[in-house]
């Protein structure tokens, strides 16, 4: 395989599991949403209200400006060489994936996102060692741009969730039934 195919693999492994949380979420939301708020009180009353607001339509939003965003970074990743800070970026995403893990294995029932996470990960292991074995990683060089990755897409999952409230609002403004 060509190292810029498997870096280019990153945005479509990205929207595979994204597509799961899509789908899934409204529907999940509906069956769960109470059994949540009783066993995780604390997490429930912060997320479920950000969450129960979302249309599809905007949670889809969301996902789009995440998407858009690891996509210009894979760009510029695969054009210049960037492998350490690509594997940063993948490393970060790597982490989101095993906390899902971990919420089903505390949660024990299904989660709308769950399934990708598990299938996601071969490749998350499997997309830093190939890169390792063709000697175009410096691990310590790679740890630091998880460390500067995982600082910009933590909060930034916070900014495209107030997006989505903004386009939520947008969308009830302009699209109402008159």
């Amino acid at each position: 395989m060509k190292i810029e195919t498997l870096m280019w693999l990153l945005p479509s492994v990205f929207m595979i599991h994204e597509f799961e949380e899509i789908i899934m979420l409204a529907p999940w939301l509906s069956r769960d949403g109470d059994e949540v708020r009783r066993k995780f009180p604390s997490f429930a009353s912060k997320a479920l209200p950000i969450y129960r607001r979302l249309s599809t339509a905007s949670f889809a939003f969301a996902v789009l400006e995440e998407f858009t965003i690891l996509s210009i970074v894979t760009c510029l990743c695969v054009e210049f060489g960037f492998y350490n800070v690509w594997t940063g970026v993948l490393t970060a995403f790597s982490l989101h994936l095993i906390v899902h893990i971990i919420q089903f294995a505390v949660y024990r029932r299904y989660l709308p996102f769950v399934v990708t996470s598990f299938l996601c990960l071969p490749y998350c292991v499997y997309a830093p060692y190939f890169l390792f074995d063709h000697k175009l990683l410096v691990l310590s060089h790679a740890a630091l741009w998880t460390m500067i990755a995982a600082a910009i897409v933590y909060p930034n999952i916070a900014l495209a969730l107030r997006l989505a409230i903004a386009f939520e609002k947008w969308l009830d403004k302009g699209f109402k039934e008159r």
